[in-house]
């Protein structure tokens, strides 16, 4: 049975309709990964993803961005402007590219979209100062921290101007600090530039402070199998997170993804 979810807009920037993913196993093996996921995504909407480690949140989010083709099923997309890329993606590996300054990193999309260096790399300078990092422009990756790196991610994202992004664990190796000093920025820039978001997380509590809903995903085959709409209002901080609202909303979002195993465990559903 498929699991639809939709934001409750007439304009859906992002839709998937009974997406199946199989791969065969070096032995030979066909292995599910994905089974019938059907959702929509509203424009501005941020959309987290949250469920048990190897369901298939990851494979998901690369067939929505197109860099893995679905078994069964369909995706589509609103259109970006000429010179704009759908998709813009954050990973957790950051992947800058250590042989290009950080203004080249920053620019990277919007160059391979075609974009005249000038007006790429003006694009870039910005949104460098809009992360905290335009002191480092003519610098290289292996000089940042980090949380450096992580912020440059972001500022690449943002300045090529992709109407949607999509975020896999993009602050998971980072440290406790600096992953909330992250959220926040993320928060800071969401709430301006309303980009529309699909975002991977083990977090709960991420997903409860960046999200407006939170789909669950089963283990494999990952289905979606629960949403909860995330009711606080923006602009957030992360003192909501000593809340009783916030509170009870993270074990309701727990219990759900307790009850997909049988012995209970919560397997990459921790906060």
């Amino acid at each position: 049975m498929s699991t639809s979810v939709s934001g409750g807009m007439s304009h859906p920037a992002l839709s998937a309709e009974g997406i199946g993913r199989f791969f065969v196993s070096p032995e030979g093996a066909v292995v599910q990964a994905l089974a019938d996921v059907s959702l929509t995504v509203a424009e501005g909407e941020c959309v987290c993803v949250i469920g048990p480690s190897g369901c298939g949140k990851s494979t998901l989010l690369r067939i929505l961005g197109g860099l893995d083709a679905p078994s069964a099923g369909a995706v589509r997309s609103g259109t970006a402007p000429p010179g704009v890329p759908p998709f813009a993606f954050v990973f957790q590996d950051c992947g800058v590219v250590p042989w290009l300054t950080v203004r080249a990193n920053a620019a990277f999309g919007l160059r391979m979209s075609g974009v005249g260096t000038r007006a790429s790399e003006a694009a870039a300078d910005h949104w460098l100062t809009r992360v905290g990092l335009s002191e480092f422009a003519e610098g290289y990756p292996h000089r940042l921290s980090g949380g450096m790196r992580q912020r440059l991610a972001l500022a690449r994202a943002f300045a090529s101007g992709s109407p949607l992004l999509l975020m896999d664990e993009p602050f998971g190796a980072l440290d406790p600090q600096n992953r909330l000093l992250m959220q926040e920025h993320l928060l800071e820039l969401w709430e301006r530039e309303h980009k529309t978001v699909v975002l991977v997380t083990h977090s709960i509590d991420e997903a409860l402070i960046l999200g407006d809903r939170i789909l669950v995903m089963s283990d494999r085959p990952g289905r979606i199998t629960d949403t909860f709409t995330v009711p606080f209002p923006r602009p957030r901080a992360s003192a909501l997170q000593d809340t009783p609202e916030f509170v009870n909303l993270r074990v309701r979002v727990r219990q759900s993804l307790r009850a997909l195993r049988p012995d209970g465990a919560v397997t990459g559903g921790g906060q």
